[in-house]
């Protein structure tokens, strides 16, 4: 019987001698990695190069990047965290108007009003979240009682028009949020404070519970009835506008009344804006832009060769739109995008009384639909909402935007624009202007790392 030859390894002396089963499979071994090492890339994210067992990043590119100013149409503002109230001047974006909707809720089912109750006075106090701009200024408060119902089931948005019948409400108010007042449950809270005429809640509220109205009987067949009140700044301008907590304890309309002649004992019936548990709130902000003094002209930007600064506002103010020439020669390629950062620096001196956003988000722009890039945990179709963030660090906003790189070069293989915008636009009106593409001295950085095949 003739013996099999045994496998020999070549060209390495040294293994001659080892047995023949080392030798097999030291040859396979030897033969994936000749395979792998001239394996085309897959187009991953993440390093494909290690020196002395470090990771590298690998090959470096610095794009150009087209920015500019852009407005918005509208976004949605169901809900916020936050009201805002204010008919305010900035020195560098000019001047916004921000005014609230919001409902109002029975604190107690069923009242029972006994006949020839009436409405004494009433009292509106509303909460301060915080405020923006200078402290102290005066506005023209105005409400106004809506006359056809809000629903729970669609959107609202800050250009919404609304329907409302003459004012409840009507004084000139200083913002003032460090004027406080002990509501008996918190210690020294701050208020806006003011007085309303008592007519209309005499109509709808005692009149309409004592004639047996059926709505009374819970809070959503009442926000049917009494759809809720519209909370506007129309005074002649100030450099302050007011953010508000409809939820905390002590905001709440506070009717004042009695019942028949002989009756000499104080009473109070409150209404609610939002604290009873599983109850139907509802409230949105609205808000309007007049950019005729500002500091830039939406009409004459340059959206072919970018801006030298770009200009970001919440509250459906204006934005930063960013197109990226030349990423596309990345397309095709199937190169591993290790990382990609975005940056961009605060123009200096621009704060004043006007504080920075405290984190920016990007959105992709895809027509009718905008979302937020691939780097984020999730898609939006708004700026509301808590979402992965960057935010600001010595004058400066820095992105990670590794995934949307690949994503645009590798999956999507078309290079999308995008834009910036504040977080949470809806609950506030923070604004920034920040180094554009072609700022001389600080201009925005787009950097992208990346493996190719060797």
């Amino acid at each position: 019987m003739s013996q099999k030859k045994p496998l020999r390894c070549t060209n390495l002396s040294l293994l001659k001698a080892m047995p023949n089963k080392f030798c097999l499979a030291l040859s396979l071994i030897i033969a994936v990695a000749l395979i792998t090492s001239c394996e085309k890339s897959n187009g991953s994210i993440g390093s494909g190069k290690f020196i002395d067992d470090r990771p590298e990043l690998g090959e470096k590119l610095s794009f150009p990047v087209v920015s500019y100013t852009q407005s918005w149409d509208s976004i949605s503002t169901k809900n916020p965290a936050q009201v805002i109230l204010g008919n305010y001047e900035d020195p560098i974006f000019g001047r916004t108007n921000a005014s609230f909707f919001t409902r109002i809720l029975l604190s107690k089912s069923s009242p029972d009003f006994g006949e020839g109750t009436i409405c004494d006075s009433v009292k509106f106090r509303v909460a301060y979240s915080s405020y923006y701009g200078v402290e102290g200024d005066e506005i023209g408060l105005k409400v106004y009682p809506m006359l056809v119902e809000q629903y729970d089931s669609i959107s609202y948005f800050s250009n919404r028009v609304m329907n409302y019948g003459p004012a409840i409400a009507d004084s000139n108010l200083v913002l003032g949020p460090r004027d406080t007042i002990d509501n008996g449950v918190d210690t020294l809270v701050g208020y806006l404070s003011f007085d309303a005429d008592p007519s209309y809640f005499q109509a709808n509220i005692f009149d309409a519970a004592i004639n047996g109205a059926s709505h009374f009987a819970d809070n959503a067949d009442f926000v049917k009835q009494v759809p809720g009140l519209y909370f506007t700044d129309e005074g002649a301008g100030s450099t302050i506008a007011g953010y508000f907590n409809l939820e905390a304890s002590g905001s709440l309309i506070q009717l004042y009344y009695h019942t028949g002649i002989d009756d000499t004992i104080a009473k109070v019936f409150n209404l609610t804006f939002g604290q009873n548990f599983g109850d139907p709130t509802l409230s949105y902000n609205l808000f309007s832009n007049d950019y005729a003094n500002a500091q830039f002209d939406l009409d004459i930007i340059d959206t072919l060769n970018g801006e030298v600064l770009t200009y970001i506002q919440g509250g459906s103010g204006v934005r930063t739109f960013l197109k990226f020439p030349y990423l596309d020669t990345l397309i095709g390629k199937g190169y591993s995008i290790n990382k990609a950062e975005l940056s961009f620096d605060v123009l200096q001196g621009t704060a004043g009384q006007y504080r920075f956003p405290g984190s920016l988000i990007i959105i992709q722009d895809q027509d009718t639909v905008q979302r937020l890039i691939k780097d984020y945990l999730s898609d939006i179709t708004s700026t509301g909402g808590t979402v992965a963030r960057t935010d600001i660090r010595e004058f400066n906003y820095t992105f990670n935007v590794t995934r949307m790189v690949h994503d645009f070069v590798n999956d999507r293989e078309d290079i999308l624009p995008v834009f910036l915008a504040p977080s949470s636009s809806s609950s506030n009106i923070y604004r920034v202007v920040l180094g554009g593409g072609i700022h001389p001295v600080i201009p925005a950085q787009f950097n992208v790392f990346y493996t190719r095949s060797n």
